[in-house]
C-alpha cells in the first residue's frame, strides 16, 4: 500500500471578534515597540468566505459565525460553471462555461476588471504574492495580469508547447509542467516586466497527464501515468516511483508539503504523499467509487464522492479519519478551505456544512431569497454624506515647495449633513477619449479601429455603444454597434479621393435603459499612401538664356549661367511610437500626504522617449488627462476611490492618429466608513459637522485614533440611550 522515498537534495468575520479599542492597542504597541504587531493586526482576515452558486451565476458571502449569507453578487448568467480563487485580499471568479474572468474589489464589492479567456478547461487562474497569473494550457502561456484591471503586465511566458499543469507556491514562484515532461521554475521580475526561467528540468515519466500541487515553498509533481512522484523546491525534496495509473488525475489545489493528495477517479484510488511514504488508498472500498479533487484540512484528507452526496475523511495512514460528511442537493460536493474552516456545499443547494478547526460540523445557509442580489457593475446609492476629498483645488500652490500642480476638476459634492443624490435613472455620460487608428489598407479600402473610454453609467449598466463615422467616401457614413470600448470599421476608397488625405469625423454614444448619452467625438485625417504628405511630386524648373543672333560680327557676350530652381523636400511623415508598449512601470503615494495623489513611474522605450508629437497620461476610468513630455520619468496624478486605469497616449504631430501604451491599474483611497457622527478613511477621522476637518494620525497615532473612535462611539451610544443626543 505504500512506498518509501529517497532524498534528492537538502533544499520551504467574525466581525465582532475584535473591538476597535483592542485593535487600536495592538496597532499602537506594534508602532511603539517596532515589532510586526501592527502589520499582523492589519492582515487579520475579516472571517467571511465566498462560495459559488453556479446555477444562479452568483457568488455568495457567508458569515461562519452566524451561519448565514451576507452578500450575493451576480457575476455571470445562469447555469454558470464558477470557480473562485480568494487569497491575498483578492477575489477572482472564473466562469468556465463562458471563459469570463472577473476580479472583485472587496472594499467596494464592485468588479474592477474583466478579461475573456477560452471557455472550458484550458484556462487556470493563480493568485500568489498579490499577483494574478492567467494560464492558457492549450496555448502554453502564462500571463501576469494587473490585480485591479486584469490587463496584461509585461511579457507573457511561452512554453512553446501545451502545458499539462501550472501552479504558484506561496512564495510567488510559478511552476509549469509541459506536455513534453519538462518542469519549469519561473520567477516574475518587476524590473524587466517578464518571467525569469530559473530552471527547466526534464522529469522521466511526466507528460500530458501530469498534475502539480503547490506548497508554502515548492511543488509536488504527480506523473502517475508514468509512475513518478516528485517533490522539489521544499526543505526536503523527495522522489518516488509507483505502478502506472491510467486516467485523469485530480490533485489538491494546494497542501502542506508533508501531506499531498491526488485522486484517480478511473482507478477508485487516492494517492497520498505522507512525509516519507507514498500511499495508494482504495476509496472504492470505502464507498467512494468516483472520487473528486481532495482537500487537506487540519491534517486530514477530505475526498468528495461524486454522485454519492458525501465526503469521506482519510488520515495520514490512509485509514478513515472520521465519519463521512453528508451534503444536501443533487450536485457533487464542492469544498472550499478558508480562514481556518472548511466549507462543503453542492451546486444549487440551499444549505451546506461548515467544518470547524476541531473537526466538528454545523450547517450554513447559502441561498437566502430575502437577501437582495447586488450588481457588481453598479455602485450602490450612498445613504450617508461623503467627506470632501483632501486634495487642494486646481492650480493651488503646494504648501511644501510653493509650486503648482494641475488638478482635475472637482464636481461639487453634497452639502455637509445632506444625503448624497444618486445618479440612478439617467442616461450615461458622453464617452471620452475617442481615437482612430489605421490598421490594414489597400487600394480599395481602409481598415480602422475606433476606441474610447467607458463613461460614467450614472447608475444603470451601459448596454452598448453606437459608432458613426462620416466623410467624403462612397456612401458618406458607416455605423457600428458594440458592447465593448472599441470596434472596427471598413471605409471604401473607390470613387473618391478620401483615402488620400480625407477627413473622418467619428461620434460615439452610450446607452442604458434610461436613454442615450451625448456624443463623444473625434476626427482623423487619412495619411497618404506610403505615409507621404498630400503635397504633389517635387518639380524641377531649368531656365536657359536664348543664343545671341548670328548676324553680327561682334563677339557675343557669354551666355548667362544656367539657373536651376528646386522645391524643398517634403517633411518626413508624422509617426507614432509602438502601441501597447510598457511605459508606466510603477506607482507610489508620494510623501503620504494626499490620499488621492499617486506618482507614476515612467520608463518610456526609445521610440516613445524620442517621439516628436505630444503625449499625455490618461486616467481612462475617470476621464482625466495630463500633458507630459514623452520622455518623462514620472508624473503625479490624481486617483478616485477604488480602481483606476492609466495609459500614456501619444499623438502624431499632425494629429492624424494616436496610440496608447499598456495599461496600468492603480488603486485609489478606500471608501470611508461612516457612522452617525464620524467617518473614518485611512488614517483620518472626519467629523460630520459644518466645521468638519480631517484629523491625521501617524504610524503610532493609528492605534490612538482607533481608541478615540471606540471611546467616541461608546460615548454617543450612551447619550442616545440616555436621551441626551
Amino acid at each position: 500500500m505504500g512506498g518509501t522515498f529517497r532524498r534528492l537534495t537538502g533544499n520551504r468575520r467574525d466581525t465582532a471578534s475584535f473591538g476597535a479599542a483592542t485593535l487600536g492597542v495592538l496597532l499602537l504597541a506594534g508602532a511603539v515597540l517596532g515589532t510586526g504587531v501592527a502589520r499582523t493586526a492589519v492582515d487579520v482576515s475579516d472571517g467571511l468566505t465566498w462560495l459559488p452558486d453556479s446555477p444562479r451565476g452568483e457568488v455568495v458571502q457567508v458569515n461562519p459565525s452566524t451561519g448565514r449569507p451576507e452578500t450575493r453578487l451576480q457575476v455571470s448568467g445562469g447555469d454558470a460553471q464558477l470557480e473562485i480563487t480568494q487569497k491575498d485580499d483578492l477575489l477572482v471568479v472564473l466562469d468556465r462555461r463562458t471563459g469570463q474572468v472577473t476580479v472583485l474589489d472587496l472594499a467596494t464589492l464592485l468588479a474592477s476588471g474583466r478579461r475573456q479567456t477560452p471557455p472550458g478547461a484550458a484556462t487556470k487562474i493563480l493568485v500568489s504574492d498579490g499577483r494574478i497569473y492567467v494560464v492558457d494550457r492549450v496555448a502554453g502561456t502564462v500571463t501576469n495580469a494587473d490585480p485591479v484591471t486584469l490587463v496584461d503586465l509585461g511579457t507573457p511566458w511561452r512554453a512553446g508547447q501545451p502545458l499539462a499543469d501550472v501552479v504558484a507556491d506561496d512564495a510567488g514562484v510559478v511552476w509549469a509542467a509541459d506536455n513534453g515532461g519538462n518542469l519549469h521554475e519561473l520567477h516574475w521580475s518587476d524590473d524587466d516586466a517578464r518571467f525569469d526561467e530559473k530552471s527547466d528540468e526534464p522529469v522521466r515519466g511526466a507528460g500530458p497527464g501530469t498534475a502539480l500541487v503547490p506548497h508554502a515553498r515548492g511543488v509536488t509533481l504527480f506523473g502517475l501515468d508514468g509512475g513518478v512522484v516528485l517533490q522539489v523546491g521544499t526543505d526536503r525534496d523527495v522522489s518516488a516511483t509507483t505502478p502506472s495509473l491510467d486516467g485523469e488525475v485530480l490533485a489538491a489545489l494546494s497542501s502542506p508539503a508533508g501531506l499531498v493528495p491526488a485522486a484517480v477517479p478511473g482507478e477508485q484510488l487516492v494517492v497520498i504523499v505522507a512525509g516519507d511514504r507514498l500511499l495508494r488508498v482504495d476509496v472504492g472500498a470505502l464507498g467512494c467509487v468516483d472520487p473528486g479533487r481532495p482537500v487537506v484540512f487540519r491534517d486530514r484528507v477530505y475526498v468528495p464522492c461524486r454522485g454519492a452526496a458525501k465526503v469521506i475523511l482519510l488520515d495520514r495512514t490512509g485509514g478513515r479519519g472520521g465519519p463521512d460528511v453528508r451534503t444536501s442537493g443533487d450536485g457533487d460536493p464542492e469544498l472550499v478551505s478558508d480562514d481556518g474552516r472548511l466549507f462543503i456545499s453542492a451546486p444549487g443547494a440551499e444549505r451546506g456544512v461548515i467544518v470547524d478547526a476541531d473537526g466538528s460540523t454545523r450547517p450554513v445557509v447559502i441561498r437566502s431569497p430575502d437577501l437582495p442580489v447586488v450588481d457588481p457593475d453598479r455602485p450602490p446609492t450612498q445613504d450617508v454624506p461623503t467627506p470632501p476629498r483632501p486634495s487642494p483645488r486646481p492650480d493651488e500652490p503646494d504648501e511644501e515647495d510653493g509650486g503648482t500642480q494641475a488638478r482635475p476638476p472637482e464636481a461639487p459634492g453634497p452639502g455637509v449633513g445632506q444625503p448624497s443624490q444618486g445618479a440612478q435613472g439617467r442616461p450615461p455620460g458622453a464617452p471620452p477619449g475617442v481615437t482612430v487608428m489605421l490598421g490594414a489598407r489597400s487600394a480599395g479600402e481602409l481598415n480602422l479601429t475606433v476606441s474610447w473610454s467607458a463613461p460614467a453609467d450614472n447608475g444603470d449598466r451601459i448596454s452598448g455603444y453606437t459608432v458613426v463615422a462620416t466623410g467624403s467616401f462612397d456612401g458618406g457614413s458607416r455605423t457600428a454597434t458594440t458592447a465593448g470600448t472599441s470596434t472596427g470599421l471598413t471605409i471604401p476608397c473607390a470613387g473618391s479621393t478620401f483615402c488620400d488625405g480625407g477627413r473622418l469625423d467619428v461620434t460615439v454614444t452610450a446607452a442604458n435603459r434610461n436613454g442615450t448619452s451625448a456624443a463623444g467625438t473625434g476626427s482623423w485625417t487619412v495619411p497618404p499612401q506610403g505615409g507621404s504628405p498630400t503635397t504633389g511630386p517635387t518639380q524641377t524648373t531649368t531656365t536657359v538664356a536664348p543664343p545671341p543672333p548670328t548676324t553680327t560680327t561682334t563677339e557675343p557676350p557669354p551666355p548667362p549661367p544656367t539657373t536651376t530652381t528646386t522645391e524643398p523636400p517634403p517633411p518626413p511623415p508624422a509617426t507614432v511610437p509602438s502601441a501597447g508598449a510598457t511605459v508606466i512601470t510603477g506607482s507610489t503615494a508620494p510623501n503620504g500626504q494626499i490620499d488621492n495623489l499617486r506618482r507614476l513611474t515612467l520608463s518610456p522605450p526609445g521610440d516613445w522617449a524620442s517621439h516628436d508629437g505630444p503625449c499625455e497620461v490618461v486616467n481612462t476610468t475617470q476621464g482625466y488627462s495630463t500633458g507630459i513630455a514623452c520622455s518623462a520619468g514620472s508624473v503625479d496624478v490624481y486617483v478616485e476611490t477604488g480602481s483606476n486605469r492609466f495609459v500614456v497616449r501619444a499623438h502624431a504631430r499632425d494629429g492624424s492618429r494616436s496610440v496608447e501604451s499598456a495599461a496600468r491599474g492603480v488603486r485609489g483611497p478606500k471608501e470611508p466608513m461612516c457612522g452617525q457622527y464620524v467617518c473614518v478613511a485611512g488614517d483620518k477621522i472626519v467629523d460630520l459637522s459644518p466645521t468638519a476637518q480631517p484629523v491625521r494620525f501617524g504610524q503610532a497615532g493609528a492605534g490612538v485614533g482607533l481608541l478615540v473612535i471606540a471611546l467616541l462611539l461608546r460615548f454617543y451610544r450612551r447619550e442616545d440611550k440616555d436621551g441626551k443626543s
